[in-house]
Formats: C-alpha cells, structure tokens, sequence
C-alpha cells in the first residue's frame, strides 16, 4: 500500500481525492494539510511514501515547500497536482526535485500511474504536457552543445562581469594584471559572438554559464 500526503489548500478537494481511492488501488492517503510548513511534523508522526503537492498555495506554495522538505532533511519523491501547464512552472518543479508531474483534470487511472511510477522514484508526466518536457529537454540539450569551450579562469571573469565589476576590479578580485582581464575579455566576447558586456552576461544566464 502506497501511502500519500495530500499538500493541498483546497480541503474539499484533499477530501474528494482521498475518498476516491478504493483498497484495490494500493493507495492510502494517511494525511492532508493545507499548509506546507506543517509537514515535517506531519512526517515525524505519519509513515509517508509520496507526497502529492500542488503548486499553488497562499502560506508557501509547492517550490517552497520542497525547498523546505529537503532542508529538513527529508527524502521523499514529490508528485506535483496542479492545473498549472506552463513550461516556466513545471521547469521550477523539476529544478527542485519533483518526481513527476499531473494536472488536476487527470483520470483516475493516470493519477493512479503516476502515483505508483514516482513512488517508485520513477519520473511521470501528464500526457498534456509531454511535448513540453521533450522540447524542454531537447532545447537544453542543443544549448549545451552550442556552449563555447571557455576555461575556468574566464568563467570567473564572466562571474565578476555578472556583479557589475570592471576590469580593473576583477584585476583585484582575481590578483591578475588588467591587460590580463581586458584580454579574456575579448577573447571571451569572439567565443559568444557578443559585442558588450550586457550582452554577454544575457547570453550566458541563457545558456546556463551563470
């Protein structure tokens, strides 16, 4: 028997999903809060295999709340229920930790799967929103392998760059002579084709350098 946490601020709603749950579902949901910052003690008392979470909620919402969960110390897969579908929000689901990924107006059926495969510690994803996360994957990976081969020390310089310093400050910063800096500095902009330093920093929060 699998057993859920329902994190969830609409009670009606915690209440109708746990109801819908049959014994031949090998799901139990053994709690439910409203609240995220309730769960540590609620898994100090309660044997929990999953915690279903959605997103969207006033006191701290589900990012947060797995922010909160891991710096307890807890280790435990999270399966996001949400009706959110935009890239922005499941991109930050799964940056933090979420095994997996369903829309409310899931069925049963597929609500069942995606619990059974994350608790599991396998990855699940509403159908909806597949092509979102192929795409997503697909894009990350394409921007990796246009990345330009740059070295440890210019990446520190892209770092200072990224803090608003000049060149005589990442000199200081780095104990290395200015014409040192202004030289990586050029040799950094030809290796991402840019032509200024706002540019360059864009371009590599883009591609993930910083």
């Amino acid at each position: 028997m699998i057993k859920v946490l329902i994190v969830d601020d609409h009670p009606l709603f915690a209440e109708g999903m746990k109801s819908m749950f049959k014994p031949g579902d090998g799901i139990e949901v053994v709690s439910q809060t409203i609240n995220g910052h309730e769960i540590p003690s609620i898994l100090d008392t309660t044997e929990v295999d999953l915690i279903l979470m959605d997103i969207d909620m006033p006191v701290i919402d589900g990012i947060a709340t797995m922010e909160l969960i891991l710096s307890k110390g807890y280790d435990l897969p999270i399966l996001m229920l949400t009706m959110h579908q935009s890239m922005k929000q499941i991109k930050r689901a799964l940056e933090k930790g979420a095994q997996g990924y369903i829309l409310k107006d899931a069925h049963k059926s597929e609500l069942i799967e995606a619990i059974t495969l994350t608790s599991q510690r396998k990855n699940y994803f509403h159908p909806k929103i597949n092509n979102q996360i192929f795409d997503y994957f697909r894009g990350k990976r394409s921007v990796k392998s246009d990345m330009p081969e740059l070295s440890e020390r210019e990446k520190e310089i892209i770092q200072c760059l990224a803090k608003g310093q000049n060149s005589k400050a990442i000199a200081n910063t780095l104990h290395i002579s200015e014409h040192t800096v202004k030289t990586h500095r050029r040799n950094i902009m030809h290796k991402m084709n840019v032509k200024t330093s706002a540019e360059l920093i864009n371009t590599c929060l883009e591609k993930g350098i910083i």
